[in-house]
């Protein structure tokens, strides 16, 4: 599989995946609070995961695969963290999706960037 078309394949479904979640903010009120909630535990959850397996593998690719996954996870955590503090600021709608926007294509753009280094390096970072 070449990189371009990992790279596309990535970049669709992110988008797809935030066009659903923005269809869900504007149907359901609550659906904010929970989502930043278990997207914010369960992201924690698989960084110190990941760190933890990037600590104990004794092959250096592996190695170095753990560490690209954990970080583009916490940066991952980090913007919904982002996110948790400031919807409920927000007062209407709209201000919400246009953030959780931009939000969204930060994390595109580094997990394109994470995506584009590793396997330029020769590193897989969809293997798990």
């Amino acid at each position: 599989m070449k990189l371009s078309d990992n790279y596309r394949i990535f970049t669709i479904s992110n988008v797809i995946v935030g066009l659903i979640f923005s269809t869900l903010y504007f149907i359901t009120s609550g659906f904010i609070q929970y989502y930043n909630l278990v997207y914010g535990i369960l992201t924690l959850g698989i960084a110190i995961w990941g760190i933890g397996r990037y600590y104990f593998k004794q092959i250096e690719d592996d190695r170095i695969r753990a560490g690209v996954q954990t970080a583009w996870l916490i940066v991952s955590f980090a913007l919904g963290y982002i996110s948790i503090i400031y919807a409920p600021v927000l007062f209407t709608r709209l201000e919400i999706i246009v953030i959780e926007s931009v939000l969204s294509i930060i994390q595109i753009l580094w997990g394109s960037a994470l995506l584009a280094i590793s396997y330029r390096k020769g590193y897989s970072v969809i293997k798990v």
